[in-house]
């Protein structure tokens, strides 16, 4: 057991293993003195915190380099721009041009989302009726046969329409000619769904 424990633990990344050593008591001795080996093997704890604080300090400065080129992508500066203006002493050059390409990306992808154009429309409607056709007819099964009304089921009915309006305009619910159509198409779906059962009535049980 103690062979296959050292085997696992020596397996594990630095934070894993300081993850594992912070909270040592947890563990069983037999895992403590495995622990203890994997971590002399490595060069001992002392090596391993000042890995884990060097890996620690360098993830720090990731987040901060990020939130900073957002701000600059935001005031309206280009890619070229924040790569001679960003300098870090622990991130390399090729570490903060894929911090600003990720930046870049994430922005460019957002633009893009709440972007309203001709097929956000056309998505929105065909999804929309499309949607809400299906919904509606599910609504109306439900109350045809069981005789209820569970509003808890309209909770479904947005899931369809949402999902049938993002698949025709590949934009989600922060884009707002989406968000409105959902809803729109929810309450299409509930009417049309009464009107099937008006015209169909109970079908249920002891009908």
């Amino acid at each position: 057991m103690l062979d296959e424990l050292i085997d696992r633990y020596s397996k594990y990344s630095d934070p894993e293993l300081m993850n594992i050593y912070l909270n040592i008591n947890a563990y069983t001795d037999e895992a403590q003195k495995a622990l203890k080996i994997v971590i002399e093997n490595k060069g001992g704890i002392n090596s391993l915190t000042e890995r884990y604080r060097k890996l620690a300090e360098k993830e720090e400065e990731k987040l901060r380099i990020y939130n900073e080129v957002d701000r600059l992508y935001k005031k309206g500066n280009t890619k070229n721009d924040i790569n001679s203006t960003i300098c870090s002493e622990i991130l390399s050059e090729e570490e903060i041009h894929q911090i600003t390409d990720m930046v870049s990306n994430k922005l460019e992808a957002e633009r893009t989302n709440v972007a309203i154009k001709t097929s956000t429309y056309v998505g929105s409607i065909l999804g929309g009726v499309l949607g809400g056709t299906i919904g509606g007819i599910l609504w109306a099964l439900q109350i045809i046969y069981s005789g209820h009304l569970f509003y808890i089921f309209a909770v479904g009915l947005g899931i369809i329409s949402y999902g049938f309006i993002k698949f025709f305009t590949k934009q989600n619910k922060n884009n707002m000619v989406v968000f409105i159509f959902t809803i729109a198409s929810v309450l299409y779906a509930l009417i049309l769904g009464f009107y099937i059962y008006e015209w169909f009535g109970y079908r249920g049980p002891n009908r």
